[in-house]
């Protein structure tokens, strides 16, 4: 894509440190005012401790940030030895905005805190990933205060294999059905092998109901990040970006074909009949982008499940 890709190059030597540091897609799958009215909703303006499961690089961490008191002592746990080593970007960030700020290693099914330590605990697209999900609830539901909010934030991925796009629009019945079956079998695979579930924002409400959590509220984020020529605006390049990067989220280390096999054997045949059929796909949608022919409303189903212990 050599027009997109000479673009993306110009953007970046003009950007600074820190907004190449955090200049990652993930900044841009909120609108400002959705948050403005789910912050002043859930009154989170009242907390002054906050947890984050699975802070990773600490984009919700920076989201949730500007809606707390000033003086707020935020904590934020990862499992990776990469994001919670140290992470003196985010750091300089939070203290910036009159926040203190501390970074541990913590596994959201084992959370290293005493019972009650918390008065608001929230994660963002991290029950999808791990083994026991409600066992990770268990456990940010016993490091919550009495009164303190829980807020997560899961998605629903499969529906991505019903968005339409200009390069779908004509697709057969046969031929969406298969993509569908595709992802469905991925993550059959995935919850097997005890990598969860890409889908879990959509059990999340009965989730919070079975661990006897109250005032359970959903919403939806109302963000959709559109792609149409000239793929020009800081968005369309921030997902373009990741899109020559890979998946978001397909794993590093896990091919398609492992999940295929964790499923079951039956499944085998068809990921062999789907990968010659379907070979192409990625170099089709590479080619459309650089013809500049490629074009989607962009939507997405973010759950923001929110309740008070």
């Amino acid at each position: 894509m050599p027009q997109t890709e000479t673009v993306l190059e110009d953007r970046e030597i003009n950007k600074g440190h820190s907004e190449n540091y955090f200049g990652d897609y993930r900044d841009f799958w909120w609108n400002k005012a959705f948050l403005d009215m789910t912050a002043k909703r859930l009154d989170l303006g009242r907390h002054s401790n906050m947890l984050d499961v699975g802070c990773g690089n600490g984009h919700w961490t920076r989201t949730l940030a500007p809606y707390l008191k000033p003086g707020t002592q935020i904590t934020a746990v990862d499992s990776d030895p990469r994001w919670y080593t140290e992470n003196i970007e985010l750091e300089h960030f939070l203290v910036s905005t009159g926040k203190t700020f501390s970074l541990l290693e913590g596994d959201a099914q084992e959370l290293p805190f005493p019972n009650d330590s918390f008065d608001l605990v929230t994660c963002q697209t991290v029950l999808i990933h791990v083994p026991y999900p409600a066992k990770a609830i268990q456990e940010m539901k016993r490091v919550l205060k009495p009164g303190g909010t829980l807020l997560c934030v899961e998605p629903n991925n499969i529906v991505q294999s019903l968005i339409k796009t200009s390069l779908t629009k004509n697709d057969s019945i046969e031929e969406t059905l298969d993509h569908i079956k595709y992802r469905l079998i991925i993550e059959k695979g995935k919850r097997k092998m005890g990598r969860g579930d890409n889908s879990l924002g959509d059990l999340l409400p009965g989730m919070f109901a079975e661990e006897g959590l109250r005032d359970i509220e959903v919403r939806l984020s109302d963000k959709a990040i559109a792609m149409y020529p000239p793929y020009d605006n800081e968005e369309q390049l921030a997902t373009l970006k990741q899109w020559m990067k890979g998946s978001s989220w397909k794993s590093n280390t896990q091919k398609d074909i492992d999940f295929f096999s964790a499923a079951g054997e039956e499944f085998m045949p068809f990921y062999f009949e789907y990968q010659e059929k379907y070979a192409r796909n990625d170099e089709h949608v590479m080619g459309a982008l650089q013809r500049e022919q490629y074009h989607a409303a962009g939507g997405s189903l973010m759950y923001l499940v929110s309740c008070t212990k």
